[in-house]
Parts: structure tokens; C-alpha cells; sequence
């Protein structure tokens, strides 16, 4: 993962924005755990505030599809970051904050849609997306 500033011009305002961002060739975005993990390691990353179990139960509750983040469970950086901080966070999988705001709240059911569910997101592009897109 290249980390850059300005790549804010290029986040996702849309499902299809974002569909297509993660299965481009864009090397400044969150596609793995192990990207989350340098991302922890920068000076300044919102993700280096949190404890090491918050940490760790913030990437274990990401779900990867399509070649980056495709969904997961945010509660555990709620204790530890500001809203805005947790903005970054999206921001660096490649989401507006106002698309963030849309994907929130809800997760993928059965791999084909996105329901209400408290503390989780889903980009419904991804969560629709089928394995011939992936």
C-alpha cells in the first residue's frame, strides 16, 4: 500500500464509485490486513490510538471482497477515536465521508444484500457484487 497525501479527490461518493475503485489498480488504498497494519505504524494514523485488542478486533471484523474493504464491524474504534479520526480510517479504504455515512449501520447478509445492524457498514456495491466482478 503507496501512502500519500491528497488522494482525496479520488474517494468513492457512490456503490458503483467505490466497486470500481477497489477492482482498479489503485495502490493507495486499505486491500488487506496487512495494510491496515502499516497503516497503524504511520505517524499520525488514527489507528495507532487504539489499544492492541481494539486493534485487533476492528481488523478481524473486516470482511475483504472485490480487492479491499468490502464490510466489517467499526464498534471497537468508537472508544478510543474521534469521529473524525474514524473518517480517516473509511477515507483510507477508499470511502467519502459522506458514503461512509450512507454504508453505515448495516451488514451483508447472504452475500447478496445489506440489512440494519448496529456498529457495522456495508457497501452494498461490494456486498452485491458477484463472484465474476471479484
Amino acid at each position: 500500500m503507496r501512502v500519500d497525501a491528497g488522494e482525496e479527490v479520488k474517494l468513492a461518493r457512490t456503490g458503483q464509485e467505490y466497486l470500481d475503485l477497489l477492482l482498479s489498480d489503485a495502490d493507495w488504498i486499505v486491500r488487506s490486513p496487512d495494510d491496515l497494519s502499516q497503516l497503524r505504524d504511520m505517524a499520525g494514523s488514527p489507528l495507532a490510538k487504539l489499544p492492541e485488542d481494539d486493534f485487533r478486533a476492528f481488523v478481524d471484523g473486516l470482511e475483504f471482497k472485490a480487492g479491499g474493504v468490502g464490510g466489517g464491524y467499526y464498534k471497537p474504534l468508537m472508544a478510543t477515536l474521534a469521529l473524525t479520526e474514524i473518517f480517516e480510517v473509511f477515507e483510507r479504504f477508499g470511502m467519502d465521508r459522506s458514503y461512509a455515512l450512507e454504508t453505515h449501520d448495516s451488514k451483508c447478509i447472504g452475500g447478496t444484500t445489506c440489512e440494519f445492524s448496529f456498529f457495522s457498514f456495508c457497501p452494498s456495491s461490494v456486498c452485491q457484487a458477484t463472484v465474476e466482478d471479484q
